[in-house]
């Protein structure tokens, strides 16, 4: 009966210590199941294209940000308080409309009690010139009586002056885009009340590479697309060929953009600028435009080489189509991913499943 008893108290103690150990091993499973799997070395799946040279007429197109032509700043050129603008963000003014006031009503106390003086001064002088005139005072006299008339003259000039800058007025034709203060405000002069924008005159400035320029003239159209408007295209005309390079011998092409439709282009947009070309064929270094993972604002491209993949820097030339000239950065018969490039970074493994 005292083995029996002995053995429930050890079969007792011991239950405690099976389910501690019991949890050790579940948590040891459970944090076992909660580390990252290590994929680094498993190969991503990728498509290819080869870099090769390409053979396109001379047109070529460019990427480019819609700039507004005309853009101004109405502002106040007297202090005082705002007592009336009869704009808002997107209304439309015309160049010298006037279309708020400042509060000029001490501006003008001020000049009536100028004007107030003169006329005092102005007798004062009268007199000191008479009795100049028979000795009983000096030319001093007389002296300071025109100083101080000239004075007060002067200052009822800069006091008119003020009242007429009191109104507030529209520098351009355009669209308010901003709106910095409203009315009720104190201003000093100077202070800038509205930015406008006149959308009617737009034009895009391109970076066109120099073995394009003796395609280009001042007057040649130019075609216009947008991917916000895909199924439109707009004009352009040449109006500006920079007779200076970049260090990339990159020139600055203006492009005077009509903008009559009834499809409004805006400032800021992202465009691309189609220049004509001629029947004559070259060849360019070229790449599906597909292949660049940032697009052409940050030009860079993933090259497949013995199983892995390397982030490669480039310089971009004119487009064509679906393609793109590479113009520094790439050599003929290397391998540029096209698709797949979501899961890529520099020095990522890869597998080609196809190459196009």
């Amino acid at each position: 009966m005292k083995h029996k008893r002995i053995l429930t108290i050890a079969v007792i103690a011991l239950i405690p210590i099976a389910i501690i150990i019991g949890l050790f091993i579940n948590k040891g499973k459970l944090n076992e199941s909660e580390k990252p799997v290590d994929r680094s070395n498993i190969a991503v799946k990728v498509i290819v294209d080869t870099v090769s040279y390409k053979t396109s007429n001379n047109s070529f197109s460019q990427p480019a940000t819609i700039i507004a032509d005309e853009e101004g700043d109405m502002g106040v050129e007297t202090s005082g308080k705002i007592t009336t603008l009869n704009i808002d963000l997107g209304t439309i003014v015309r160049k010298g409309q006037v279309v708020g006031h400042i509060d000029v009503v001490e501006t003008q106390q001020k000049l009536e009690a100028a004007e107030l003086s003169i006329n005092k001064l102005s007798a004062d002088y009268e007199r000191q010139k008479v009795l100049a005139a028979g000795d009983a005072t000096n030319a001093n006299a007389v002296s300071d009586a025109k100083y101080d008339l000239d004075s007060k003259k002067l200052e009822a000039a800069q006091l008119r002056t003020q009242i007429r800058h009191a109104n507030i007025i529209a520098p351009i034709n355009g669209i308010v885009v901003e709106k910095q203060k409203i009315a009720g405000e104190y201003v000093s002069t100077g202070t800038t009340i509205a930015t406008i924008i006149n959308t009617q005159s737009l034009k895009a400035e391109v970076n066109v590479p120099e073995d394009q320029l003796s395609s280009l003239k001042k007057g040649q159209k130019t075609v216009i697309t947008s991917d916000v408007y895909p199924e439109k295209t707009f004009s352009g005309i040449v109006n500006f060929i920079s007779p200076k390079g970049d260090e990339n011998h990159n020139y600055i092409v203006r492009i005077d953009i009509e903008n009559n439709s009834s499809v409004q282009l805006k400032s800021g947009l992202y465009i691309n600028v189609k220049f004509p070309g001629t029947s004559t064929q070259q060849k360019r270094l070229m790449i599906q435009k597909i292949a660049l993972v940032e697009g052409v604002k940050n030009p860079f491209v993933y090259v497949y080489k013995d199983g892995s993949v390397e982030e490669r820097k480039l310089v971009t030339g004119s487009e064509s189509g679906n393609y793109i000239e590479i113009r520094k950065g790439l050599s003929p018969g290397e391998l540029v991913v096209t698709s797949g490039q979501i899961n890529l970074s520099n020095g990522t493994k890869a597998t080609i499943i196809k190459t196009q």
